[in-house]
């Protein structure tokens, strides 16, 4: 049975005075919404609420402006992979995007101008336990699955207008059925250049961000080549190309009128259909083309040969399955590709391949193989499925060519991210970028680890065992620190190490440090350093006397009984720790029940919250954010 009380997601709630909601008719679809006088964005609900009136005599009476209850009971199922699960959901969203920019699913602007706790998200979670399905995940406070999405468009071409076409139809064959704004849609068929990278890259003479590679094939030569004097500026338009004259310093031929360039950046490179060309005068030239993007001063401009295509790298696409999309612009021999790629805005040559990150390999047979492909940017997908527009080309599309659209190269992953800032001092009271605390009995034994984090990907992967790549950092921190690490207890082992991960009795570097390491011979349990200086090593017969650092004063106690009778909505239930040696200057670090408190009734919730109000005496408040019965404890109250 699953009772409503409020179905959000289904209902559009109508706000009355303290947060107390009434249902209004169900939510229909909306277009055209207009625009909130507050966010200048299009909002199809849009609800503002002021709270003025006084918050209860005893000051406790909270404002609440929206709440949601749900209650599920009766028959369930949970045989994991090998039969499904009953699945019960307060709230479910789903928001699919098409358009490039910033995409977020939940936004939280809080600005709190008073003393007391604020919070972004608070949130009580909590089960009687019982993993015992296929594949249960346990009881998490937060579970998030994210990353760059699986696969991408492997298809056809189903009908287009010939060459130069900006929205040839596509026809759907593996993969995902959709095409990436911003990425590349690439003309297989047409590929026609092939070849080997013989050397390392090298920055393009006459050029302040590009590179290039040798290769063994001759490559279609640039016809011209210029630097634009004049930044090109921002037209305030959405995927629109417009007039712009740029008056080039010309590095190498002449521009011709028709077909297009290629801007490379310094920030956004795109191809851009030439409207008309002037004459040579001095080793300058001005051109009128129709640009999308904003660039600098400084853009290199090429036109000819290879421009307008993409560089795939063969090893990469053997090895994952993932084919490499970086930008060719041209060569101004037939032997040196100049390439480039887009980071955060800024179009950089950077070393490819990409040692360590790349399985191609320069110089190495049988991993420096490449293809050039015909290929455009897509500027605007039409629908969620394989219907884009492309920016302006000459792809000589034909129905029937076989066509990909795989992900943009530049792609950065972040689990987590924190930008923590404080500017009043540290009030001693464990100011933290990451607090961590647990308790109980369960949280004990080998079984149970405060930090875990796996590497899935098999040894094999990686250069020392035979692999192709260079294995990530573990953890990286950079700026300076007073301590590396700091435990206030010794630990059983600072570092435990359980061998090399082919098992066999290599020497394993334990230090790498400016100017030598400290390594482990683990085959004959011998410490290796290169040099090593110690002052009467050989007279001394005992350690010298060490003092123990002193651990961190942590003072505890524990409450009597609180909780057990119904609270309204801002009252308190009550109770007292006597904690010796603890005075009104600490601060409560930790309160922790030992039957697994606040937690909830079936229509409460509950805060609890530590003072200490008289010498050697801790209060503890469990206070009811709504109305309801906490659950009878006891609290372990921890002070520092």
């Amino acid at each position: 049975m699953i009772r409503p009380v409020t179905l959000l997601p289904f209902l559009l709630l109508t706000v009355c005075a303290h947060g107390q909601t009434s249902p209004a008719p169900e939510a229909a679809a909306y277009s055209n919404c207009p625009r909130s006088s507050v966010t200048s964005l299009a909002q199809c609900i849009l609800t503002q609420v002021t709270f003025a009136s006084a918050p209860g005599i005893d000051g406790r009476t909270p404002n609440l402006l929206r709440y949601n209850e749900m209650n599920t009971f009766g028959p369930g199922v949970s045989l994991g992979n090998n039969g499904g699960w009953r699945v019960d959901k307060l709230q479910y969203d789903i928001f699919n995007v098409g358009n490039r920019g910033i995409s977020q699913a939940r936004s939280l602007f809080l600005r709190k101008h008073a003393a007391g706790d604020v919070m972004g998200t608070y949130d009580y979670v909590y089960s009687d336990g019982g993993s015992t399905a296929l594949s249960d995940e346990a009881i998490k406070g937060e579970a998030v699955d994210m990353g760059e999405i699986t696969g991408y468009f492997h298809g056809s071409i189903a009908a287009t207008t010939g060459t130069g076409d900006t929205q040839p139809k596509l026809s759907f064959i593996s993969g995902n059925n959709w095409t990436t704004d911003g990425a590349p849609l690439l003309d297989i068929t047409k590929g026609t250049t092939a070849g080997r990278i013989t050397g390392p890259s090298t920055p393009l003479a006459g050029s302040l961000y590009l590179n290039t590679f040798p290769v063994d094939n001759p490559l279609p030569l640039t016809t011209a080549w210029g630097v634009c004097n004049q930044p090109i500026p921002q037209n305030h338009l959405v995927q629109v190309n417009t007039p712009f004259t740029c008056n080039l310093t010309l590095k190498k031929g002449q521009f011709q009128p028709g077909g297009q360039v290629c801007i490379t950046g310094p920030n956004y490179p795109e191809l851009a259909p030439i409207i008309s060309v002037g004459t040579v005068l001095e080793g300058f030239q001005s051109i009128t083309i129709a640009a999308r993007n904003p660039n600098p001063r400084g853009a290199n401009i090429f036109q000819g040969g290879i421009c307008g295509q993409y560089i795939s790298f063969d090893a990469n696409l053997a090895a994952s399955g993932y084919r490499s999309s970086y930008y060719a612009f041209g060569a101004l021999d037939a032997k040196h590709l100049i390439y480039g790629m887009n980071i955060r805005g800024n179009l950089l040559g950077n070393t490819l391949p990409m040692s360590g990150s790349e399985a191609e390999q320069f110089g190495v047979e049988g991993l420096n193989g490449y293809h050039l492909y015909p290929g455009c940017e897509v500027i605007t997908n039409q629908s969620l499925g394989a219907n884009p527009i492309c920016e302006p080309n000459s792809i000589p599309w034909s129905v029937g060519d076989l066509v990909e659209a795989p992900h943009n190269v530049a792609v950065n992953v972040v689990g987590r991210s924190l930008d923590v800032q404080q500017h009043t001092p540290s009030n001693g009271t464990l100011s933290s970028g990451d607090l961590l605390e647990f308790h109980g009995l369960g949280t004990v034994g080998q079984t149970f680890m405060a930090h875990v984090t796996f590497n899935g990907n098999p040894p094999t992967f990686y250069k020392p065992y035979g692999g192709l790549f260079m294995a990530s950092d573990l953890h990286r921190i950079q700026g300076y620190f007073d301590t590396g690490l700091h435990f206030g207890y010794a630990p059983g082992a600072v570092v435990r190490i359980g061998g090399n991960a082919d098992g066999s009795k290599s020497i394993m570097t334990l230090f790498a440090l400016p100017g030598g390491d400290i390594r482990w011979d683990p085959a004959t349990s011998t410490l290796l350093v290169d040099n090593i200086k110690a002052t009467n090593l050989s007279t001394r017969s005992a350690p010298l006397p060490r003092t123990p650092e002193k651990p961190p004063m942590s003072l505890r106690g524990t409450t009597n009984r609180i909780g057990g009778i119904p609270l309204a909505t801002g009252n308190c239930s009550v109770g007292t720790a006597t904690i010796s040696g603890a005075t009104t200057s600490m601060v409560p670090v930790t309160v922790a029940s030992e039957t697994g408190a606040p937690g909830f009734s079936p229509s409460g919730a509950f805060q609890v919250n530590a003072q200490v109000t008289a010498p050697n005496t801790v209060s503890v408040h469990v206070c009811a954010l709504i109305s309801g019965t906490p659950r009878p404890s006891t609290y372990i109250v921890a002070l520092q």
